[in-house]
């Protein structure tokens, strides 16, 4: 089994960047299942309806979103009628949408789950380490993975021990930065810190750069304006999963440069 999973898309150039990439990959690498993070997909914050289907069309099995995952009104009109699109699962239980999506490969069950991080994040979640074990005792599948979306670079991979061997993928999101410690833990799990991002090269991990400059150099409050124009950036891993031993067997990491 091949899993391409791709860093957080964001807006123009990111939707760009990625319709071109994938259909390239899909060709050469028989990509089985392809997930991405789409919470910043429709012009850099949250996820729209056309831009969900037009995911669709492209061939992804699995949306990811994450602590901006509503900020795009255009989500409750969808979000509840859908089985693969994630939103973290330890947000409060009353908001709309599902913390993870299961589906069938080859005779393999495979769940995809959301975590949002804690540590330097602004809003107050329930446990994600905590949270996780809900969710393994409640659903029970072949292959678990794991969207963790999260600021410290300490939480994600402390996570990532916690659950090495119970969860077969975890990867970080949420700092547009691709770390470079793509590995498999002892146990098993296959770990990025952070797959990085999917949109402009040099703005500001997706923002115009100008906006964000005036912003630490003066205390601005500029509203964020994607970056439209440049060079792009595709961030992804690919992962080969044995489907006998249900262990991942490889992990390498993308990064496209255009």
């Amino acid at each position: 089994m091949k899993v391409l999973i791709v860093g957080d898309v964001y807006s123009k150039l990111g939707r760009a960047s990625f319709e071109r990439n994938v259909k390239q990959l899909k060709e050469k690498g028989k990509i089985d299942i392809i997930i991405v993070n789409g919470e910043n997909t429709s012009h850099g914050r949250g996820l729209n309806e056309k831009h969900y289907q037009w995911y669709l069309e492209q061939g992804v099995t699995c949306i990811t979103l994450g602590n901006h995952a509503f900020e795009n009104r255009g989500i409750f009109n969808f979000i509840d009628n859908v089985d693969n699109v994630v939103r973290p699962y330890n947000f409060p239980e009353n908001l709309p949408g599902k913390g993870y999506a299961t589906f069938e490969h080859n005779s393999l069950t495979v769940t995809v789950m959301q975590m949002v991080g804690k540590v330097f994040m602004n809003e107050e979640y329930s446990c994600p380490f905590v949270k996780t074990q809900e969710l393994l005792d409640k659903v029970k599948s072949d292959i678990y993975i794991c969207d963790f979306h999260a600021e410290a670079t300490s939480e994600k991979i402390a996570y990532a021990h916690c659950f090495d061997g119970r969860i077969q993928v975890v990867y970080g999101t949420h700092t547009h930065v691709q770390t470079n410690d793509a590995r498999i833990l002892e146990n098993g799990t296959a770990f990025i810190t952070d797959v990085g991002m999917t949109g402009a090269l040099d703005g500001v991990i997706g923002v115009k750069k100008e906006t964000i400059i005036n912003r630490f150099l003066h205390g601005t409050q500029e509203k964020f304006s994607p970056e439209d124009a440049g060079k792009t950036q595709f961030n992804a891993i690919i992962l080969e999963i044995n489907e006998n031993s249900k262990k991942p067997a490889n992990i390498d990491i993308i990064n496209i440069i255009e």
